[in-house]
């Protein structure tokens, strides 16, 4: 920054003494300059000088700003687009109650059932069928399985059948679950 303005001023400097030698070479006699006349050139200089000076800062100090922000940008943005590996064991950090079982097939997409448990006998239960979007950072389904699974008797009950919908939303290493059937979100961390 310094050396940019050390070559400005040399170059102003120059050019000053450049004019001031082609107006001596004429054959008519110079006008002198009175030292008023200098001291107010020179400041006129200077002032350009710092002008240009002045100017080069605020710009290298915008460009710095903008750096700044889109690298807290990033930051911030990383938590929740981005790659992420949903395959693996989950469980639902709020109730503690809900696991999830994920399985990613060859095509990219994944198997998701995730089990919530109401008591020892009854849970309820979604099979999911999705893929993640790093660029959202997010993997929603409009076709899920929804239903309650009861053991009576060393019977399986299976009741409620429906079909439900929902998503899953990266945020930094756990997934948020909004689902039509379930009134409040989970948030899951992997156990495995």
């Amino acid at each position: 920054m310094m050396n940019r303005m050390i070559r400005l001023a040399l170059i102003l400097t120059m050019a000053f003494t450049a004019v001031l030698a082609a107006g001596c070479s004429k054959q008519e006699p110079a006008a002198e300059l009175s030292e008023e006349e200098q001291d107010q050139m020179g400041e006129e200089l200077a002032a350009q000088v710092d002008q240009e000076a002045a100017a080069a800062t605020e710009q290298a100090e915008g460009e710095e700003a903008v750096s700044q922000a889109d690298q807290m940008t990033e930051e911030v943005l990383s938590d929740f687009v981005g790659e992420m590996d949903l395959a693996g064991s989950w469980q639902d950090e709020i109730s503690q109650r809900a696991v999830m079982d994920v399985t990613q097939k060859e095509d990219g997409s994944y198997e998701i059932l995730v089990h919530w448990g109401a008591s020892a006998v009854e849970s309820a239960n979604w099979e999911i069928h999705g893929t993640y979007d790093p660029v959202s950072g997010m993997l929603s389904y409009e076709d899920g399985r929804f239903f309650h699974l009861k053991f009576e008797n060393d019977k399986e009950e299976i009741s409620d059948e429906q079909t439900t919908q929902g998503t899953f939303m990266k945020e930094g290493d756990k997934l948020r679950w909004s689902d039509s059937m379930n009134e409040e979100d989970g948030v899951f961390v992997k156990t495995n």
